[in-house]
């Protein structure tokens, strides 16, 4: 039996040191192999294990789903509720395999397209509404060795701040390596922390698993253009210049564009070492979303070349905030905005009217600047 398993049943059947988890009885061989029957495939060992000791739980952080046949907070259920809302049949081997309903709502599931054994399928989020999926364990084991982590940390009871949130990511990034969201919410927390350059670090880290939050090396190459670190820019473009479908653009909330706009404001100009950066111009250029995209991309990578001005990407950005002449002034009130959260890396970056505030302030003294939840 795995650490996580282990643990995780131990937690459970000692009472849940007065969190309020309540276990439910064990399930049956008949019904496991009943619901295994259904499903065209063996359920994880690990899920299995759990299930024969506990057939379903009201946990902390939500409810851990029945074996049993039925309506309720089933896997069956769950299923059915998935398949509907998928438009396909119940008995579909590709369907998400719900186990647990969280406190948000959503389901972690295991996803059963991911691999042919059920001992590797990876854990995702899937929230039925908007049909999100996210990997965010890669194992049930490292799921359950998680919640334990966090049901018994000294600071479960304390109030949320920046820094229990930065604890429970790295607590995550500990057990779990390879999961790109763990790093994304270290990243996330160092970045409200006002530590922009290890934020930096953790969204790469993010950016290198597989599969990668699609987000995650965008927020990285805006931190490293305005911290002007170009090795940590063009590892970020990289990935970013690769071709992707549109559906992928929309999930990295971002264009071809903006990502060439990011680029040349770190890229060397024409006396320098060009090749690499030209070369990821070359993919964005490549692959615009629209014929406006195209114009910005392109003109972008000529700038570049000629060493001139950087003209605007697609679509521009308009930071909202009234702009004043006074430098001081709006210089307070970019800190104020940015701490209120009005005022984003994008708009520091993207909005060609901060420039003159360069003359007299560094751009990233706005990023150290720590926003409580």
């Amino acid at each position: 039996m795995h650490r996580g398993i282990r643990e995780f049943i131990q937690w459970v059947m000692g009472g849940g040191d007065g969190l309020g988890a309540t276990p439910e009885r064990p399930a049956s061989t008949k019904e496991i192999i009943v619901l295994e029957h259904q499903l065209g495939t063996p359920l994880p060992a690990d899920l299995k294990l759990v299930l024969g000791v506990f057939d379903g739980a009201t946990l902390p952080n939500g409810v851990l789903l029945s074996a049993r046949p039925g309506p309720g907070n089933t896997i069956e259920a769950a299923l059915k509720a998935h398949a509907e809302d998928r438009g396909t049949s119940f008995l579909d081997p590709e369907l998400m395999l719900p186990f647990h309903r969280t406190e948000a709502g959503s389901y972690l599931c295991f996803d059963r397209s991911a691999a042919p054994v059920a001992d590797t399928w990876p854990v995702v989020d899937y929230d039925l509404e908007t049909g999100e999926m996210r990997l965010t364990h890669r194992t049930f084991d490292g799921w359950c060795q998680l919640c334990v982590e966090e049901w018994t940390a000294d600071d479960y009871h304390a109030d949320f701040t920046v820094e229990k949130y930065l604890r429970g990511g790295q607590r995550h990034a500990a057990i779990e390596p390879d999961v790109s969201v763990a790093h994304v919410t270290v990243a996330h927390a160092l970045r409200r922390a006002g530590e922009p350059e290890d934020s930096l670090e953790s969204y790469l880290r993010a950016g290198r698993c597989v599969p990668p939050l699609a987000w995650a090396d965008w927020e990285a190459l805006k931190l490293a253009a305005l911290l002007r670190y170009p090795a940590h820019a063009l590892e970020a473009a990289g990935r970013l210049c690769r071709r992707a479908p549109e559906s992928m653009w929309d999930l990295r909330e971002t264009t071809p564009s903006r990502v060439a706009y990011a680029i040349a404001s770190v890229a060397p100009g024409p006396d320098g070492h060009q090749e690499p950066w030209l070369r990821a111009l070359d993919q964005l250029c490549q692959q615009p979303l629209d014929e406006d995209d195209a114009a910005a991309a392109a003109a972008i990578r000529q700038a570049v070349i000629a060493g001139e001005p950087v003209p605007p990407p697609s679509p521009p950005q308009e930071a909202e905030i009234a702009f004043a002449d006074d430098l001081d002034a709006l210089w307070a009130a970019v800190a104020d905005a940015y701490r209120a959260g009005s005022l984003r890396e994008d708009d520091l970056l993207l909005d060609p009217r901060f420039a003159p505030l360069t003359e007299r302030y560094d751009l990233v003294d706005v990023l150290r600047i720590r926003r409580d939840f």
